[in-house]
């Protein structure tokens, strides 16, 4: 393999694979933790917005801000959160199987949708509990959200990672790149030089060729005497 070809080493492989299989349990986890949710009844899911509905009410009260939240509130800002995470975790998981990120970015938007929309179909099936498109669009904001945020970490840590190690590995690239041009160099002189002394050896059986031509030219004259 070129030295200028790219070739993680084996802690970077380790890593890799570490991430793949975090990311890749997060998303499933993410997606179990949602469809976990929904499947609750109504009395059951109620009960626990209203704790949690509680809980943020009593921290709000601490703040000098004057904001009491509904339970319905509450819920719908915990589907955009559940759903911002399965946005985050699902770019995070593209991200370590492919540099690609931006080519590939709707892949997550449209995954997090069908998630949505299987969310939602599942509610139907769950008593007490609804369905609407309404509520699929909160899902994708979320899902949007989770996303943007993914992206920008990413840009933000390749842009870091790229100061602090992509300029040694361009330099390291060029002077690969020198090193391989040198070679080609002395490969191309050391052919040349070859073929300057293929070519004397060419004249040089000619010259012999035609000095052994002319003494058996003058011998065959001798003899016919």
């Amino acid at each position: 393999m070129s030295e200028l070809q790219y070739k993680p080493n084996k802690l970077m492989m380790f890593f890799i694979i570490l991430f793949r299989i975090i990311f890749t349990a997060a998303v499933f986890l993410t997606i179990a933790f949602i469809f976990y949710n929904s499947a609750q009844v109504a009395e059951v899911s109620s009960g626990y917005s209203g704790k949690f509905t509680a809980l943020i009410n009593k921290a709000l009260s601490y703040t000098p801000f004057d904001i009491v939240l509904s339970e319905h509130q509450v819920r719908k800002l915990a589907h955009i959160a559940e759903f911002a995470a399965l946005g985050f975790f699902l770019t995070f998981c593209l991200r370590v199987y492919t540099k690609r990120l931006i080519a590939f970015c709707a892949w997550p938007l449209l995954f997090g949708l069908f998630i949505a929309v299987c969310d939602e179909f599942l509610q139907r099936f769950v008593p007490g509990r609804s369905s609407s498109i309404k509520d699929i669009f909160i899902d994708f904001i979320g899902v949007c959200g989770g996303t943007g945020v993914a992206i920008c970490i990413v840009f933000a840590f390749s842009t870091v990672f790229w100061l602090f190690w992509g300029r040694k590995r361009n330099r390291r690239r060029k002077e690969a790149l020198e090193k391989e041009k040198a070679e080609i160099d002395r490969a191309r002189a050391f052919l040349a030089q070859q073929d300057a002394i293929n070519a004397q050896l060419a004249a040089e059986a000619e010259r012999i060729s035609q000095i052994a031509n002319s003494d058996a030219a003058k011998i065959l004259s001798e003899n016919s005497k």
